[in-house]
Protein backbone atom coordinates (compact mmCIF):
# COMPACT_ATOMS: atom_id res chain seq x y z
CA UNK A 1 0.00 0.00 0.00
CA UNK A 2 1.47 3.38 -0.95
CA UNK A 3 1.46 6.26 1.58
CA UNK A 4 -1.60 7.99 0.12
CA UNK A 5 -3.60 4.75 0.17
CA UNK A 6 -2.46 4.20 3.76
CA UNK A 7 -3.73 7.63 4.78
CA UNK A 8 -7.01 7.20 2.89
CA UNK A 9 -7.57 3.82 4.58
CA UNK A 10 -7.32 5.42 8.03
CA UNK A 11 -9.08 8.74 7.40
CA UNK A 12 -12.44 8.42 5.70
CA UNK A 13 -12.98 11.13 3.10
CA UNK A 14 -9.34 12.23 3.07
CA UNK A 15 -9.34 14.99 0.43
CA UNK A 16 -5.77 14.62 -0.86
CA UNK A 17 -3.55 17.36 -2.24
CA UNK A 18 -5.14 18.52 -5.50
CA UNK A 19 -5.75 22.15 -4.56
CA UNK A 20 -5.21 24.57 -1.68
CA UNK A 21 -8.52 23.79 0.01
CA UNK A 22 -7.90 20.04 -0.19
CA UNK A 23 -4.40 20.48 1.24
CA UNK A 24 -5.76 22.59 4.11
CA UNK A 25 -8.39 19.98 4.92
CA UNK A 26 -5.89 17.14 4.63
CA UNK A 27 -3.55 18.94 6.99
CA UNK A 28 -6.36 19.46 9.50
CA UNK A 29 -7.43 15.80 9.31
CA UNK A 30 -3.90 14.53 9.93
CA UNK A 31 -3.27 16.94 12.81
CA UNK A 32 -6.63 16.02 14.34
CA UNK A 33 -5.87 12.28 14.07
CA UNK A 34 -2.60 12.78 15.94
CA UNK A 35 -4.18 15.14 18.45
CA UNK A 36 -6.82 12.56 19.37
CA UNK A 37 -4.13 9.93 19.88
CA UNK A 38 -2.09 12.27 22.09
CA UNK A 39 -5.11 13.27 24.16
CA UNK A 40 -6.08 9.61 24.67
CA UNK A 41 -2.56 8.71 25.71
CA UNK A 42 -2.38 11.58 28.18
CA UNK A 43 -5.77 10.64 29.65
CA UNK A 44 -4.76 6.99 29.98
CA UNK A 45 -1.85 7.86 32.27
CA UNK A 46 -3.66 10.49 34.30
CA UNK A 47 -1.23 12.56 36.30
CA UNK A 48 2.24 12.64 34.83
CA UNK A 49 5.31 14.48 35.96
CA UNK A 50 5.09 18.19 35.13
CA UNK A 51 7.71 18.04 32.36
CA UNK A 52 5.73 15.39 30.48
CA UNK A 53 2.46 17.23 31.06
CA UNK A 54 4.03 20.34 29.55
CA UNK A 55 5.28 18.40 26.54
CA UNK A 56 1.80 16.95 25.97
CA UNK A 57 0.34 20.44 26.19
CA UNK A 58 2.90 21.81 23.74
CA UNK A 59 2.25 19.03 21.23
CA UNK A 60 -1.52 19.32 21.53
CA UNK A 61 -1.22 23.03 20.85
CA UNK A 62 1.08 22.35 17.90
CA UNK A 63 -1.34 19.94 16.26
CA UNK A 64 -4.31 22.15 17.09
CA UNK A 65 -3.27 24.78 14.56
CA UNK A 66 -1.71 24.76 11.12
CA UNK A 67 1.94 25.78 11.18
CA UNK A 68 1.84 29.22 9.57
CA UNK A 69 5.36 28.99 8.11
CA UNK A 70 4.77 25.57 6.58
CA UNK A 71 1.29 26.39 5.42
CA UNK A 72 2.25 29.62 3.72
CA UNK A 73 4.67 27.69 1.53
CA UNK A 74 2.32 24.71 1.33
CA UNK A 75 -0.26 26.94 -0.37
CA UNK A 76 2.36 27.85 -2.95
CA UNK A 77 1.92 24.45 -4.58
CA UNK A 78 -0.73 25.91 -6.86
CA UNK A 79 1.85 28.31 -8.27
CA UNK A 80 4.03 25.46 -9.50
CA UNK A 81 1.32 23.38 -11.18
CA UNK A 82 3.16 23.55 -14.48
CA UNK A 83 6.28 21.89 -13.08
CA UNK A 84 6.94 18.22 -13.74
CA UNK A 85 7.32 17.05 -10.15
CA UNK A 86 4.28 15.87 -8.22
CA UNK A 87 4.38 16.92 -4.53
CA UNK A 88 1.70 14.43 -3.45
CA UNK A 89 4.07 11.50 -2.74
CA UNK A 90 6.20 13.56 -0.36
CA UNK A 91 3.17 15.04 1.35
CA UNK A 92 1.47 11.65 1.64
CA UNK A 93 4.67 10.14 3.03
CA UNK A 94 4.78 12.74 5.81
CA UNK A 95 1.10 12.30 6.53
CA UNK A 96 1.37 8.50 6.62
CA UNK A 97 4.33 8.71 9.02
CA UNK A 98 2.31 11.05 11.24
CA UNK A 99 -0.59 8.60 11.33
CA UNK A 100 1.85 5.76 12.04
CA UNK A 101 3.25 7.54 15.09
CA UNK A 102 -0.31 8.37 16.21
CA UNK A 103 -1.30 4.70 15.95
CA UNK A 104 1.63 3.75 18.18
CA UNK A 105 0.16 5.80 21.06
CA UNK A 106 -2.12 2.99 22.21
CA UNK A 107 0.84 0.69 22.87
CA UNK A 108 3.07 3.19 24.71
CA UNK A 109 3.72 2.33 28.34
CA UNK A 110 4.52 4.83 31.11
CA UNK A 111 8.26 4.27 30.86
CA UNK A 112 8.27 5.10 27.14
CA UNK A 113 6.17 8.27 27.15
CA UNK A 114 9.16 10.62 26.92
CA UNK A 115 10.67 8.76 23.98
CA UNK A 116 7.29 8.60 22.28
CA UNK A 117 6.86 12.37 22.58
CA UNK A 118 10.36 12.77 21.08
CA UNK A 119 9.26 10.58 18.17
CA UNK A 120 6.08 12.62 17.67
CA UNK A 121 8.07 15.86 17.64
CA UNK A 122 10.59 14.49 15.13
CA UNK A 123 7.80 13.17 12.90
CA UNK A 124 6.03 16.55 12.90
CA UNK A 125 9.32 18.29 12.12
CA UNK A 126 9.88 16.01 9.12
CA UNK A 127 6.28 16.46 7.95
CA UNK A 128 6.56 20.25 8.05
CA UNK A 129 9.90 20.09 6.22
CA UNK A 130 8.27 17.95 3.51
CA UNK A 131 5.48 20.52 3.16
CA UNK A 132 8.02 23.32 2.70
CA UNK A 133 10.14 21.28 0.28
CA UNK A 134 7.12 20.31 -1.83
CA UNK A 135 6.15 23.95 -2.19
CA UNK A 136 9.67 25.09 -3.03
CA UNK A 137 11.60 22.29 -4.73
CA UNK A 138 15.22 22.70 -5.64
CA UNK A 139 15.70 24.16 -9.06
CA UNK A 140 16.94 21.66 -11.70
Amino acid sequence: MDPLQSVQARIAGFPGYGDDLSRRRSDAYVRSYLGEALASLEARFGTLEPVLQQRFGDLLLRVGFADSESFTTHNGLAERAETKSDPAPALAGGDAATLDVADRAQSVDAAAVGQYLDDVTATLDRREAAMRAAAHPAMP
